[in-house]
């Protein structure tokens, strides 16, 4: 007897091509580039500003992908079949 196999859904494709991971990203990389200049420069008081700048964008970027501006879960796609 043969068995048959079901192929598995494809991957989404959108290589974090959303809203979400574009602000996410940038969050990351502004509020990095303000703690090297802060480390730079010698203003400590500039280090906590630049990961306060990273963290809100990580948090914004979270609230976006809620929001439906992300890649979608694989539970998420799972359910909507």
């Amino acid at each position: 007897m043969s068995k048959t196999y079901s192929v598995p859904p494809a991957p989404p494709q959108n290589h974090g091509k959303t809203v979400a991971a574009w602000v996410m990203f940038l969050g990351v990389v502004i509020g990095a580039t303000i703690v090297a200049l802060a480390m730079v420069i010698g203003q400590p008081v500039l280090i906590p500003i630049g990961l306060a700048v990273a963290v809100v964008l990580l948090v914004v970027s979270l609230v976006l992908r809620l929001s439906g501006f992300g890649q979608r879960s694989r539970r998420a796609q799972a359910a909507s079949r």
